[in-house]
């Protein structure tokens, strides 16, 4: 036997299933509807309550009677949701929070019987809601009852609103609101318990509980398609719903999700084995290409259209896989526990090919696998060895020697020859090699695992020359890789790409893949290279020119084999990625089609608050300082082909970031106005979608309008006061400035008026020491006559005559009214100067007073004594006695005594 057979748990390719449990949603474990609207926020009704999904978080919004919710239908900025005799709807209130609005008042004059509203649709603006007694239509104001309508199933089709009376095939609605049977024949759906209907296009689709139909040119037919009727017969039909106008996805009580396509009556199942949390269908919706589940227990999405399809193996045994290969119409799997043959969805342990697998290689038209054991080719289904000797890492062709090969082990490196079957140890090479790369005839590269990169240059693979490349490093190169691009030999080491220079004899770097520093390249063909981000663990598709694809780890369910990822390719097309538990399929057409037209959800704000009070959600609300040290924001994403959300916040500064838990804290912002920029990424390079929302926070009370105002009171009043001050300075300044001028016009006509005075008394002085020395000179002369004529008076005859003239002589010496002219010009030169003599000398007589004059006048006894018409030795004798009455020493000179003191 060369097979054993191994079945896995899962053994189908299905697109990506995501699995929302009761713990992750934090509710009960039963959904019993669920929608999606226009902006892709998905509703459930849960037993609970309102069950919402943003695409990041889940709410849960339970009714006030704690009802199960049975019913939920999204209508532009309401959602409608059915219990237990009750009907109303949910809407978000300006500050984003949700608020229930009970319609049940408005119908408290039916008559109901424990009724519970299954089923509510929009028609016209109005809508209709049902439970299985009656069925309810609301016009925004009021609700009635439409009479005599009893229906297992609601819907549109054609403009007309269409119902399914119990076990009475299919009616509708007129203008009129009365009832009345769909046109056409209808006999095949007699006896039909119908329950559900949808339309698409100019079908109508009906459900029954074990049969599919179709309306369609006023004829109702069922699908006969004998595989479908006998899972349906055994699977239980709850829901339908048309994807496309081919295409109806069918949900099931028993067996989960059956994909139907009519071209060629084929279906795929998805259920608890092909990752569904649970086979029972309750409700059902579709909305960019994801299929959104209500389960008995959970909450599932399926994206039908994804270009990534999954083969998963649950029960762990397949391991993880290294590699995947298409040989001869059979895919065979390598992987840690062993290789397996895939086909047609079975999965077989090849006989004796258990243990860890790196690869597998076709060359020539046979398949070699590199297993841990040594080099093994698989033929005829059977494992069959080569060389055990050692495990191996890698099997390559030899340019130019088509029948011999270079086998990379643990050990070394070995030459096959795939003729003769002989194997031969390279001489010189006794360490592992992982890769290696010929550049050419003579010289051939080698990876190390772990200690870098060997130049081996050769002579027909004798005579082998070892170099290692220094300059890349040693030890620290862990896992180096190397390639050959565009025939030049290029090396990826510690994150940075390299070229060899043959020239230099060197590597260098290489400018080319500057971009893709750390990135690894795990694929190169013909016309694409697959580069994995080691950070961000991205895929990137590129032609190394204009087109560039990403695949988001998280499109892979972040399950690729760390540091081994593989990419496969079967053709220009189809690609393979090997996973931890099985591989996934990629479309690249569909996936560039997809990147190049895809809706893309926009961000949106759910809530905004501070430590307070929440505020709205709408203009530019305005937020007190004192509130805002912790500012939280609430953001929803609904699911879509975004793969992060980012923040920019402008103010102040500017601050980035990204959002992975659908909130947003900022802490400590400076007052200021803001705006905060949501935008959600898409996989390709520059796909985004944005939404922003404006905030102020205002400044604190110090810096409020009221004290700006204060504040510039406060101003205007300091530049009042400096002005008012510096006016009174300045006008001080200038009273000083006019006194001064006055003082200084005052000092300067005193100065004048001092000089005009001095000249004055310099020319009264003069004038008095004029007349003063002319009366000295006079007495003087008339002395002189009179001494002349006392000598020679005897001589005169008349002697009476003589005397009356030496009378008038003496009488003109000793002149009063000179004196009289002398003293009041002295006064005048010397004021106040008899005053001053007196008061200190009063004892003082008035021919003492006259010599103190002359004396003060700087003139000499000889000048004095005509003055005084006494001689020159009575001027002495005086002056002596005025001494002693002055009581002055007699070394002191009387007549600088009196200039000086007087």
């Amino acid at each position: 036997m060369g097979l054993m057979v191994y079945t896995t748990y899962s053994q189908e390719l299905v697109p990506p299933i995501q699995n929302f449990s009761p713990s992750e949603y934090s509710a009960a474990s039963q959904n019993w509807d669920i929608a999606v609207d226009d902006r892709g926020v998905v509703y459930t009704a849960n037993n609970q309550g309102l069950l919402v999904f943003d695409g990041i978080n889940w709410e849960l919004f339970p009714l006030e009677s704690q009802s199960i919710i049975r019913s939920v239908y999204p209508h532009k900025d309401r959602i409608y949701t059915g219990s237990y005799e009750e009907f109303g709807f949910w809407k978000r209130d300006s500050i984003g929070k949700m608020k229930y609005t009970s319609l049940s008042p408005l119908m408290e004059d039916f008559n109901m019987q424990s009724d519970e509203f299954w089923e509510i649709l929009a028609y016209k603006d109005t809508i209709y809601f049902r439970s299985f007694g009656a069925v309810y239509k609301y016009d925004g104001a009021e609700i009635t009852k439409v009479e005599d309508l009893v229906s297992t199933a609601l819907g549109t089709f054609k403009g007309k609103m269409v119902y399914a009376p119990r076990m009475q095939g299919l009616a509708y609605l007129d203008e009129n609101g009365n009832s009345k049977p769909l046109d056409g024949d209808l006999d095949v759906l007699e006896g039909v318990n119908i329950i559900d209907i949808e339309a698409q296009g100019d079908s109508l689709f009906i459900a029954g509980k074990e049969s599919l139909y179709v309306y369609f040119d006023g004829k109702v037919r069922k699908i006969n398609d004998v595989r479908l009727n006998e899972l349906l017969s055994r699977s239980e039909l709850n829901h339908i719903i048309p994807i496309s106008s081919n295409e109806i996805i069918l949900g099931t009580i028993k067996d989960g999700i059956v994909h139907y396509d009519f071209r060629d009556k084929s279906f795929q199942t998805y259920n608890r084995t092909a990752g569904l949390q649970n086979n029972t269908i309750l409700g059902i919706d579709y909305f960019d290409e994801k299929l959104w589940l209500a389960l008995d227990k959970g909450v599932d999405m399926i994206e039908l259209k994804a270009p990534v399809n999954f083969y998963t193996d649950n029960s762990g045994e397949l391991g993880a896989v290294y590699d995947l290969h298409n040989y001869n119409g059979n895919y065979y799997l390598a992987s840690n526990t062993g290789i397996y043959n895939f086909t047609n969805s079975e999965l077989r342990l090849i006989e004796n090919a258990k243990d860890h697998t790196w690869n597998l290689e076709e060359i020539n038209g046979r398949l070699y696998a590199n297993h841990n054991t040594g080099i093994y080719e698989i033929s005829n289904g059977k494992f069959v060895p080569i060389d055990t000797r050692t495990g191996s890492f890698s099997i390559d062709e030899i340019d130019g020697l088509s029948d011999k090969l270079l086998i990379s082990h643990y050990t070394g490196i070995s030459l096959y020859d795939q003729k003769t079957g002989e194997i031969s140890e390279l001489e010189g090479i006794n360490f592992p090699v992982k890769q290696v790369v010929f550049e050419n005839d003579n010289t051939f590269w080698a990876a190390h695992p772990y200690e870098g990169i060997y130049k081996i240059s050769h002579e027909n693979f004798t005579n082998l020359k070892v170099e290692k490349i220094r300059s890349l490093g040693q030890k620290e190169n862990y896992n180096p890789k190397i390639y050959k691009l565009n025939n030049q030999v290029v090396a990826y080491v510690n994150g940075s790409w390299y070229q060899y220079n043959p020239f230099q004899d060197d590597f260098e770097s290489f400018d080319d893949l500057k971009e893709y520093d750390g990135s690894k390249l795990i694929y190169k063909g013909s016309n694409y290279y697959v580069f994995i981000e080691t950070d961000s663990g991205n895929l990137i598709i590129t032609d190394l020119h204009d087109e560039k694809i990403r695949i988001a780890p998280e499109d892979l369910d972040q399950r690729m084999v760390k540091s081994n990822e593989n990419f496969i390719r079967e053709n220009d097309s189809i690609f393979y990625v090997t996973l931890n538990d099985g591989f996934a399929r990629i479309n690249l057409n569909k996936l560039r089609d997809i990147n190049g037209d895809r809706w893309m959800s926009t961000p949106f704000l759910k809530e905004f608050a501070d430590e307070k009070e929440n505020y709205s959600l709408t203009g530019t609300p305005v937020i007190p300082y004192n509130s805002s040290k912790n500012i939280k924001v609430k953001v929803g994403l609904p699911v879509s082909s975004t793969s992060r959300l980012t923040y920019t916040l402008e103010g102040e500064e500017t601050i980035t970031g990204s959002i992975n838990s659908g909130v947003l804290t900022f802490r400590n912002l400076v007052h200021g106005d803001y705006s905060l920029k949501l935008s959600a990424w898409g996989n390709g390079i520059d796909e985004v979608s944005t939404a922003s929302y404006n905030f102020t926070i205002a400044p604190p009370w110090y810096l409020s309008l009221p004290m700006k105002l204060v504040y510039v009171l406060i101003f205007l009043s300091v530049i009042f006061l400096i002005y008012w001050l510096n006016k009174q300075k300045l006008k001080k300044h200038q009273l000083q400035l006019e006194a001064k001028f006055e003082k200084e016009h005052a000092e300067r006509l005193n100065k004048i008026e001092k000089d005009r005075l001095m000249h004055e008394i310099d020319l009264k002085r003069k004038e008095l020491a004029n007349t003063t020395m002319m009366a000295a000179k006079k007495n003087e002369v008339l002395m002189e006559i009179q001494g002349e004529l006392n000598k020679d008076k005897n001589k005169f005859s008349n002697q009476f005559r003589v005397k009356h003239i030496m009378t008038k002589i003496n009488n003109a010496v000793k002149n009063k009214d000179e004196w009289k002219v002398f003293e009041t010009n002295f006064n005048e030169v010397h004021e106040d100067f008899f005053k001053d003599v007196l008061e200190k000398y009063p004892k003082l007589t008035s021919k003492d007073l006259k010599l103190c004059s002359y004396l003060k006048m700087n003139l000499s006894s000889k000048e004095i004594a005509p003055l005084m018409g006494i001689s020159v030795r009575g001027v002495e004798v005086h002056r002596y006695r005025l001494r002693k009455k002055m009581e002055l020493d007699s070394d002191v000179n009387l007549t600088k005594f009196l200039i000086k003191n007087f």
